[in-house]
């Protein structure tokens, strides 16, 4: 098992040189908007997302407070650091903020406890949903009260799952979205294929 910094450093490489990228990330919108369709009870969901770099999976676009398919609504919120951890709050407009990583400058706000359905960021997952980060620590610290299967990471099929020494603190997923499946922990049960 790897370290975690030896794992930062590996998977942003094989990231950046992820073969047909564009195609493969609008496989996995259409994966991850067929499984919160699939697995929410109402067709109005509170949905906690982020806004992608070059080593993250875009979950929705464009960038907007909320997103429309038919009768199905997302309301969707965004990561604004401050001092204390994160806050997450409408996607009204965007301006650069901590890290130089665009943040929210809507007013709504939103409780993690409150969403529906968390997407959370990652370098890379685990065989058990384990989230690699960027080493900062502000979304283990945020969401360390929220249940996994609440959490949603999204992934590319060949950089999962991501060889690292995961940590107690490390946030970990209900379900990581590729391409081609949907893998659901604990282990196998209730994991379906989506492709």
């Amino acid at each position: 098992m790897v370290s975690k910094s030896e794992a930062r450093k590996k998977i942003k490489s094989l990231l950046l040189g992820v073969s047909s990228r564009k195609e493969k990330e609008e496989s996995i919108r259409a994966n991850l908007l067929e499984f919160l369709r699939h697995s929410s009870s109402s067709s109005n969901l509170k949905i906690i997302s982020y806004v992608a770099d070059d080593y993250e999976i875009s979950p929705f676009l464009p960038l907007g407070p909320s997103l429309q398919i038919g009768s199905f609504v997302l309301d969707i919120f965004f990561p604004k650091v401050t001092n204390s951890g994160l806050e997450f709050k409408s996607g009204s407009g965007f301006s650069k903020g901590a890290f130089g990583i665009l943040e929210p400058n809507g007013e709504g706000l939103l409780k993690p406890e409150d969403a529906d359905w968390i997407l959370v960021p990652a370098l890379g997952w685990n065989g058990e949903g384990a989230r690699l980060g960027r080493g900062k620590g502000f979304y283990d610290r945020s969401l360390k009260d929220i249940v996994s299967e609440k959490m949603i990471g999204l992934s590319f099929e060949d950089l999962y799952p991501c060889d690292f020494s995961a940590e107690p603190h490390d946030l970990k997923a209900g379900t990581v979205i590729t391409e081609k499946k949907n893998h659901c922990f604990p282990g196998k049960m209730g994991e379906k294929s989506v492709g």
